[in-house]
């Protein structure tokens, strides 16, 4: 479910930590937190502790079967779409582009919250997020990947 003032947050969360054009970045006093907010459902993001400068944001409302998936593109993205990898699991998914900030596009897909990706991920695996041949990294979390997969599972 796609909320307009959530993605807006998103995309200015995410351009905090983006660089022009982005690179892989993984700062070592970022780290998973897991929230859930009124009326925009569960949310696992990826960044500075208590900053809006944010790498990945997943998604969903509870229950729904399904995530999704945020993230910031180059200007120049000519390829809407993302892959997910995670202890040897990887798939490509279809994203669609909305407003970032700036010239910086954000992409968001959809993914099946069963999805053996996102299984992988909950099991304590690290999650590899790629866009535009740019791939980053970021450690696992079992106990909030865990939690939030099985929140989000129908």
């Amino acid at each position: 479910m796609r909320h307009p003032f959530a993605l807006g947050l998103i995309a200015a969360a995410l351009a905090g930590c983006a660089q022009h054009p982005p690179q892989p970045y993984v700062a070592s006093d970022m780290g998973w937190s897991l929230n859930t907010v009124d009326g925009e459902g569960l949310k696992l993001a990826y960044g500075e502790p208590q900053s809006d400068r944010v790498l990945v944001m997943l998604t969903c409302e509870p229950g729904s079967g399904q995530v999704r998936v945020a993230t910031l593109a180059a200007a120049d993205n000519t390829l809407p779409g993302l892959a997910l990898s995670s202890r040897g699991r990887s798939a490509r998914f279809a994203a669609e582009r909305a407003p970032g900030l700036g010239d910086m596009p954000l992409l968001e897909a959809s993914v099946r919250a069963a999805d053996p990706v996102l299984g992988q991920f909950a099991r304590g695996g690290d999650l590899a997020v790629e866009v535009d041949g740019r791939r980053s990294a970021l450690p696992g979390d079992a106990p909030r990947a865990r939690a939030f997969v099985a929140a989000c599972r129908a």
